[in-house]
Parts: structure tokens; sequence; C-alpha cells
């Protein structure tokens, strides 16, 4: 009989956290909602600062916890760890920004975007926490997983849409200013108006990480089985969406992720093959070898096949001479190989150092490097440990982490725009506390 009363009342504590949570709960669906468009909605401050849907749903995710906050769950062992340890990149950016203060030129552009990377920091780690926080049962993720359906066919036909020049490119950002990189859009539409961005952002490999992060998070709430066939299709989809963006390494990426996933579902992967072999055997016999699938910048495929070609300098896209910049400023002073030259000081050799450990290297030294390597080390370990099925979330980061090569996937510039905090949330989501359905 006692057993029975302590059922029952676990059941009502159960009911009451879920009603008096379901506002916060309906805030983390906006917020995942967000997620389809994340190009600025007013051109308000400076346009690095410029608020977007996110902006909005982390602010109602701030006011719905607040309100409920007796309410919510303890996060987990795994989450608490990786807060723990955010909370330790936070402040040591700060103390690394406030020692780059010291010595900075009064013009220097690095002051003003270091303050914005800690801004934007503070943000994702945030989410991160109140995500963790929120109470998520078996419906609730099912709930979480229709709107990531339709945030990722979203994304995905605003790729295409752009892509094919079915709308102007350029009316996309209509009522933004043109300044900064926003005027990337005009530039676009007067040499022909046709790249695969969709409603995401100006830079492409943050539109090829968003269509990824996306279709991870999807599987991961996959929590029927019977769903691998569609599974199988929207993954066929994201493929073809990725390659479009034109993101070499979004592309590489992409792939990775997508041998990783059918290294799991071999009767899968064969039924892939063969028909991707019987459609190109098709192609050929009727002549359409010939299509050629371009953008304003030429061939999508010639250019995404410069991916085997990458220690040819013309297929670096300058990058070389950003990281020979990045080197001989940690060379000019060998100290700033252990401290670097200082929280948002990248700007000042000419742009940011296109490979995720330069950059890193290049404004927190060797040490802000050993902390984030321990960070995601932390973070693969638990996945590994605790994430179902595919393990679609863990397998997703390590390819974004192979992809770290000529990207910054993982550090808070403006051109990777709500990314860091979209990829926190779902890693919150995936090492969620459980309750019983």
């Amino acid at each position: 009989m006692t057993k029975e009363n302590n059922r029952k009342e676990n059941e009502n504590t159960l009911l009451l956290q879920l009603n008096q949570t379901r506002w916060l709960f309906f805030s983390l669906c906006c917020y995942l909602a967000s997620q389809s468009i994340t190009i600025p909605i007013l051109p308000v401050g400076p346009w690095a600062l410029w608020p977007t849907l996110s902006d909005v749903a982390f602010v109602c995710l701030v006011f719905t916890f607040w309100k409920c906050r007796r309410f919510t769950v303890e996060l987990s062992i795994p989450a608490r760890k990786i807060f723990l340890l955010l909370c330790i990149v936070f402040f040591g950016s700060i103390i690394s920004y406030i020692s780059y203060q010291a010595s900075a030129d009064k013009e220097s552009s690095g002051s003003i975007f270091g303050a914005f990377q800690i801004y934007r920091l503070s943000v994702f780690f945030a989410i991160f926490w109140l995500i963790s926080k929120v109470p998520l049962t078996s419906k609730r993720l099912e709930v979480a997983r229709w709107i990531v359906d339709g945030v990722l066919i979203f994304v995905c036909m605003g790729v295409f849409i752009t892509y094919a020049g079915l709308i102007p490119i350029d009316s996309i950002v209509a009522h933004l200013p043109k300044v900064g990189p926003w005027q990337f859009y005009e530039g676009i539409a007067k040499s022909g108006g046709k790249q695969g961005l969709g409603f995401v952002g100006y830079n492409r490999a943050y539109v090829a990480a968003q269509v990824m992060m996306l279709i991870g998070l999807r599987i991961h709430l996959t929590l029927n089985q019977n769903q691998a066939i569609y599974n199988t299709i929207i993954m066929v989809i994201s493929l073809f969406t990725v390659f479009i963006t034109e993101s070499r390494s979004g592309l590489v990426s992409m792939v990775f992720f997508f041998l990783v996933y059918y290294l799991y579902k071999p009767t899968h992967a064969f039924l892939l093959i063969t028909s991707f072999l019987v459609i190109t055997t098709f192609a050929i016999q009727i002549g359409l070898q010939s299509i050629e699938i371009n953008s304003n910048e030429g061939s999508i495929i010639e250019r995404q096949l410069t991916v085997l070609q990458a220690n040819k300098k013309e297929n670096l896209s300058g990058r070389d001479e950003r990281w020979v910049a990045h080197l001989a400023s940690l060379d000019n002073n060998p100290i700033n190989w252990f401290v670097g030259n200082g929280f948002g000081s990248a700007i000042d050799r000419g742009d940011n150092a296109h490979m995720l450990p330069l950059q890193i290297t290049s404004e927190t030294g060797l040490i802000g490097l050993v902390i984030f390597s321990f960070l995601f080390s932390l973070i693969l370990r638990h996945l590994y440990q605790f994430e179902i099925g595919e393990r679609p979330i863990f397998w997703v980061t390590v390819a974004f982490l192979v992809s770290a090569g000529s990207q910054e996937t993982f550090y808070p510039t403006p051109s990777i725009g709500q990314f860091i905090g979209f990829y926190l949330c779902s890693v919150a989501i995936a090492l969620r506390r459980k309750l019983p359905n």
C-alpha cells in the first residue's frame, strides 16, 4: 500500500511539475522554431548585435524560467560538469579580454569584437543551463521533433529557393541597412542573385552547420525506430542542401556524418547506394550528364571538388595568408603562444584565422586551446556514454571538429550567428535528466 501511495505521489508531483513548466517548454519550442530564420529582424544597434528571433526566444526562456524556477529539474550530472567547464571558459575569456585591453590600441576593432564575443558566450552558455533545467518527457520530446522537422524542411526549402533564384535574394534582407556583411546580399543580386543561403545568414559555413545540427537533433529525437526510412530521406535532402550551400568544409562534415550514420544502418545504406546507382545510370542514358549545377560564382561541382586538392594555394581562398598572419603575431612575442594576443584580437590581424585551433591559440594561447580540448573531450565522452541509438549528436560534434581545420564553427564570431547556442541547446537535450513518461 505504501508503494502504491508513493507511486501516486510521484505521479502527482510530476504532473504538477509539467503543468507549472508548460510555458518554459513553450519557450524552448519557440527557440527551436526560431532556428528556421536567423537573419536579424530589426536593425537596432551595431550590425553584429541586430536582434534575431533566437534572441527573442532567449528572453522568453529567461522570463518563463524565472516564473517557474521552483518546478524545474536539477541539471543531470554530465550537464553539471559541462556547465562548470563552460563557466571556466567564460571567466577565462573575460580575463583574456581585460589583459588585451590593457595594451590594445584605442582605435583597435578587437576591443569591440571581444566585447561582442563575451556577450555571445554569456547568452549561449545561459541557453545550455536553461534548457538543461526544462523537464522533458517522451511526449514533450515528440513535440520537439515535430518542430525540428518543420524547421529542417523550411531551412532546406529556403536554401533551394535562393539557389534557384525563385525569390530575389536581396529581398530577404530588404528591411536591413546595407552595412557590414549584410551588403553581401546586394552584391549577389547584382551578379546574378543565385546562391543557396536561405534564411539563415550570409556565411555559407553557418548555413551548412545549421542544416547538419538540425538533422542530428532530428535523428536524436526520433523515439520511434520505424522512422528510419524517413530519416534516410531527409538525410539525403540535407546532404544535397549542404552541397548547394557551396561550403566545402560543410560538405566534408556532412559526408562524414552521413557515412558514420549508415554504418549503423547497413541495410538502408545498401538500398541508398543501389538507388543512387540506378538514378545515375538512368540519367546518363537520357543524356542528363551534361547538366551543370551553377551559382553566381560558377560551377558548384567544380568548387566542391577542390576539397580533393586542398593542398593547392588557389583552393584555400586566402586562408594560407590568414594563417601566416596569425602565426607571425604569435612568433613576434613567444609568450603569446601560451596566453594569446587577447580575446577579440583576431580582427587586428585583418580577419579571423579560418582554422579553429589557430583562432583559439591566436586569441587565448595554448592555455585556451587545452581548455577547449578538455571541454569537447568531456562533451564527447558524456554524449557517447549517455546518448541513445546511433548517437547522432555525438557524431555530428565529431563531424564539426573534423572541419575545424578550415573554419571557426565553435567560436563566437559574428559570421557563425546563433549556431553555438543551438548546438549547446541540442547537447542539453541529449544530456537531459531522465523523467518517467
